[in-house]
Parts: structure tokens; C-alpha cells; sequence
């Protein structure tokens, strides 16, 4: 009986968390249904569309299209009606920025496209139950890889784990485009309910290295603005977060665990970082600081 019980439980748990992330990935579907699409000319070939509150690189070539992230099936749709409005070729590469479930689905709108991920992604896609993840990736990517898309270059870049262990940036060197994902947002710092999985450092990383080639056009998956003074922002955030927590969290670490708790019970509520103070969401300050502080000592 005790064993039917806990089989009955674990079926109730499993049916839930499946009817949850269907809820998620519903959310995301429809959060921005009613906005108006916004297609950004960048140059002759590329593009940016921002739909159902993501922003999409679009790069096309002599016999194909490049895009990233089509998120799920329902927008993915929608961006091939958008994209035909710029070219009649079809979409034959899709870059999947990192392994979230949220940014991963809609491949199969796409029949016959190359498929592009990290190669950390695969094993995350082996856990997803939601249905998003792709039935194969095409090429597994480990630091790096350049796809030619007619005369343009797309540099793929991998700089560790940031947003998840499979984050990779792009950079489009001849037309000074950047792109990233979820890292940063225009004027407003990430909602605390989105941070679980990410590691601090490699994002300051990937975007310290982003801002060094001096974009003129700077994508982040999440706002509309292209303008690379948001990212500029954003890597001064993870910067000013670092600085105010990296001595002493060292110093905490080479004292013992006790004082790594009371690091991690106290400092959050006493990092203030005013330059951001105007901020959308400023008051999640304190769990991007418990972020940082986990990011160093723990690794994530």
C-alpha cells in the first residue's frame, strides 16, 4: 500500500511539473501577442525582429538564411511570415544561443535547416520534457565557429558558462553587430526570478569581451533597442557588482564557512550600486549580489 501511495505521489508531482512548464512555455508564447512586430534594417542583409518579446538576428546570404533563437512554435511561425516579407530564400541556419527552453523550440518550422548549439546543450536537451528542444543539432559548437553567409562572416563564441553552461555570443565583424541573450536589458536590471542558473562571471565575461570589439549594433534577446549603450550598461553592472563583492567574498572564503554565510546573509542588503538606481526592477539588487557572491565561491 505505502508503495502505491508514493507511485500515485510521484505521478501527481511529475503531471504537475509537465502541466507547469507547458504553462511557462505557454506564457512566453502569447506574453506579447498583441505587439506590433519591430523589423530593424541593419544593412543590406541583416536584420533584427523583435516578436512576442524576443529579439531575433536575421542574416541573409546568397542561398539561405541565418536567424537565432525561434523560442517555440507559435513565434517561430510568425518570424517565417516576417521573414519572407524580407526575402523569398529560406531559412537554413539556426544559431540557438544557449540551452533555455525558452529560447530553444520552433526548430521544426524550419524543415532542413543546420541546426547550430554549445555543445553543454546537448545534455541539458536530453532532460527537457517540454517538448522544445530540437530532435538533433547539427553541429555542436565548443569555442568556437564561423558560418559564411554569402559575404557575411558570423563568428560564433563561447566564453564558459554565463546564462546557463551553453551560452554562446555572435559577432558579425564587418557589420559590427553583436548579439547576446539575456544578460542585459535596456535600462532595466533582470528580474530576480530568472537567475537560478546563471554564473556571474562568465556573464561579465561574454559581455567585457563584447563590448572590446566595439559594436555598432548590439543585440540582447529581450529588448528592442539595438543601441550597444544598453550593453556597454550591462557589462558595467556586472563590473560594479564584481567590485563590490569580490574582496570580500575572498576574504570570507579563506576564513571558513561560517563567515561565507554571513557573507551571503548580509552583503546583499548592503551593495547599493547607485549609478543603476533609476533601473527597472533596481529593488532585485540584492539577488544579483547573492548571485555574484555564489558565482565565486560556489561556481554558480
Amino acid at each position: 500500500m505505502h508503495i502505491f501511495k508514493d507511485t500515485c505521489r510521484r505521478i501527481k508531482m511529475t503531471t504537475s511539473l509537465k502541466i507547469s512548464l507547458f504553462l511557462i512555455v505557454t506564457l512566453f508564447s502569447n506574453l506579447s501577442a498583441a505587439q506590433s512586430t519591430n523589423t530593424q534594417k541593419i544593412s543590406e542583409n541583416v536584420y533584427s525582429i523583435f516578436l512576442n518579446y524576443v529579439q531575433t538576428l536575421v542574416v541573409i546570404g546568397d542561398k539561405g538564411v541565418l536567424i537565432t533563437d525561434p523560442a517555440n512554435s507559435i513565434r517561430a511561425k510568425q518570424l517565417k511570415k516576417e521573414i519572407a516579407k524580407l526575402t523569398p530564400l529560406p531559412v537554413t541556419d539556426i544559431v540557438l544561443s544557449h540551452e533555455h527552453y525558452d529560447h530553444i523550440g520552433g526548430t521544426e518550422v524550419f524543415p532542413g535547416a543546420t541546426i547550430y548549439a554549445q555543445k553543454h546543450a546537448e545534455a541539458v536537451f536530453r532532460l527537457d520534457i517540454t517538448g522544445q528542444a530540437p530532435k538533433k543539432v547539427d553541429l555542436l559548437v565548443n569555442e568556437k565557429e564561423t558560418i559564411k553567409m554569402g559575404n557575411t562572416k558570423v563568428n560564433l563564441y563561447h566564453y564558459g558558462a554565463a546564462d546557463g553552461v551553453a551560452m554562446m555570443a555572435l559577432h558579425l565583424p564587418k557589420e559590427k553587430v553583436v548579439f547576446s541573450a539575456d544578460l542585459y536589458e535596456a535600462n532595466e536590471i533582470t528580474n530576480k526570478l530568472w537567475l537560478a542558473d546563471s554564473n556571474y562571471l562568465g556573464s561579465r565575461i561574454l559581455l567585457n569581451n563584447l563590448v572590446a570589439l566595439k559594436p555598432e549594433y548590439a543585440i540582447t534577446t529581450h529588448s528592442k533597442s539595438i543601441d550597444p549603450k544598453h550593453l556597454i550598461m550591462g557589462a558595467r553592472f556586472y563590473n560594479d557588482l564584481y567590485d563590490a563583492v569580490e574582496a570580500k567574498t575572498l576574504e570570507a572564503l579563506s576564513q571558513g564557512f561560517p563567515a561565507l554565510v554571513n557573507v551571503m546573509t548580509t552583503l546583499p542588503n548592503q551593495v547599493k550600486l547607485e549609478h543603476f538606481k533609476g533601473f527597472k526592477n533596481y529593488d532585485h539588487l540584492p539577488a544579483h549580489v547573492e548571485r555574484m557572491i555564489l558565482s565565486i565561491f560556489h561556481g554558480g
